[in-house]
């Protein structure tokens, strides 16, 4: 009875919350022009979500509520004493001739043709010498069907690949491109003017790295289910401060690593040298959204590149904003489905490598601490309201991701007729 009745506390706590719901505002503030409060249109008690911007580059995020006239003084004064002092790397600059020619790989089911029209308006509009546009129709129920009219007439190329799953469009991808170094983003997501110069920069200037990760920041926070994806996950980036991850650099240093994924940031933010990826071999067809598997390719890549004693690098400056799931079921089944790829992935490290499996059994108890840290740990959010059972839906997806890795295996060999 005590457990009917949580549930139905829990239910009654989250439908209120949703009557209660108003949108969040999505601000940006230099710091470099505070102390005086910004200009602000806010009705009294609105939520705040401040990005903190110095030197043009988001360095944190503030959460908090509005007054009638604006930005109440003591957040003005909590951002600068927290955000004025910090230290970000000199920002050199590389001409435009010694950028190397990118490709920008997008797979795509278009479950929401105006996103994708979206995706690639912004990728046109990017500030970078040389580079191409990969769309990779990944709809295998359909795959006759046109895309709809993309906007970049000559500038934007349509390739398909029918095989199931966002691993095997990447592969298309790569295959089908011709840059120098590959950057992935999804069909749901917006880039940054200066994100692909960000990512060349990095390469061009640090011969060492040969991967790299970059920001993402939600694009809006008109429901609440995107408000609980940063609460509980802390977004898709797992700092504010450029880094560079390798085996070397972090032994000792940080216990879970590589095996904490969030170091790496996401897959629709991330970018690879080509030599790189002809040396590591193809992303797993038996992960990724589209596959049984349903996550986890991004996270294995990067695991194999720092695995193999090189280093990927997570730059800030690079970013992307993402478009959250919008309805409480929709983030439930994200959160399962995040616990499944989660482990899957385990699991095929394990199958490429038994002796991974040692590493990962050693982890074990500080994953589990991780795993429940409470609430107010997880993000910037100041009433975190994301239901409780969220993580029951992540932990019994991680159940499911081992087995869901085999039965990956069992479909796309029996569909590929034993080839893959």
């Amino acid at each position: 009875m005590g457990w009917r009745r949580s549930r139905s506390e829990e239910k009654s706590r989250v439908n209120q919350a949703a009557l209660d719901w108003r949108p969040v505002k999505l601000i940006r503030i230099d710091v470099d022009v505070l102390p005086s409060a910004p200009p602000l249109q806010a009705a009294d008690g609105d939520r705040l979500w401040i990005e903190v911007l110095k030197q043009g580059q988001v360095v944190g995020v503030v959460d908090a509520r509005g007054e009638d006239n604006g930005l109440p003084a003591f957040v003005v004064e909590q951002i600068v004493s927290r955000f004025r002092d910090v230290a970000l790397p000199p920002r050199e600059s590389v001409a435009d001739e010694s950028l190397a020619k990118a490709s920008v790989v997008v797979p795509t089911i278009c479950s929401d043709p105006s996103e994708l029209v979206r995706t690639v308006e912004s990728l046109l509009a990017l500030d970078y010498p040389d580079f191409e546009i990969v769309i990779v129709d990944n709809r295998s129920a359909v795959p006759s069907a046109p895309l709809p009219a993309l906007p970049g007439e000559g500038r934007v190329r349509v390739v398909v690949e029918p095989q199931r799953g966002i691993s095997a469009a990447r592969n298309k991808g790569i295959a089908e491109s011709t840059g120098d170094f590959l950057a992935f983003t999804d069909d749901d997501a917006v880039v940054d003017r200066d994100w692909l110069r960000a990512i060349g920069t990095r390469f061009a200037l640090d011969s060492e790295v040969e991967g790299i990760g970059g920001l993402v920041l939600p694009m809006e926070f008109e429901t609440a289910p995107q408000l609980w994806f940063e609460e509980f996950y802390g977004g898709f980036s797992p700092s504010f401060q450029f880094e560079k991850l390798s085996i070397k650099r972090l032994e000792g240093i940080d216990k879970m690593f590589p095996y904490a994924i969030g170091r790496f940031g996401a897959g629709c933010n991330t970018a690879y040298r080509r030599t790189t990826l002809q040396r590591l071999g193809d992303f797993d067809v038996l992960l990724g959204v589209g596959t049984l598997a349903k996550s986890g390719e991004d996270v294995d890549m990067a695991l194999k590149l720092v695995l193999s004693g090189a280093t990927f690098a997570y730059e800030p400056a690079a970013v992307v904003r993402h478009a959250h799931r919008r309805t409480e079921d929709e983030f439930m089944k994200q959160a399962f489905n995040y616990g499944v790829g989660l482990t899957a992935m385990y699991t095929a490290l394990i199958v490429r490598d038994p002796t991974q499996l040692a590493a990962l059994i050693r982890r074990i108890p500080l994953g589990l601490r991780h795993l429940t840290r409470p609430a107010e740990q997880r993000s910037a959010s100041t009433a975190p309201s994301y239901p409780k059972r969220t993580l029951a839906h992540q932990v019994l997806g991680m159940a499911y991701g081992p087995l869901a890795y085999v039965l990956s295996a069992v479909r796309t060999r029996w569909f590929s007729g034993g080839r893959a």
